[in-house]
């Protein structure tokens, strides 16, 4: 999953910072969180989280990702 969150964006030519996090500490972070997902992939544009997989790709297969990329003029991930 986070591999395919990290190259989807290159098919569009962007090239995003990655922020990756060590199994380890993830599971420190999983011990600590009473919210599982907040521990999963995340990609972040211009500050809004996109949540997860299926709403990257449905950004992106509804052609609202490029727009979206272009309006906000930063990719971060998390």
């Amino acid at each position: 999953m986070g591999h395919v969150m990290k190259r989807l964006p290159s098919t569009i030519d962007v090239h995003p910072t990655v922020i990756e996090v060590d199994a380890e500490k993830i599971g420190a972070l999983a011990a600590h969180s009473a919210d599982s997902t907040s521990i999963a992939p995340a990609i972040f544009i211009d500050g809004t989280r996109v949540e997860g997989l299926e709403s990257l790709v449905a950004l992106h297969l509804s052609s609202h990702l490029v727009p979206r990329l272009a309006g906000g003029g930063s990719l971060l991930w998390g």
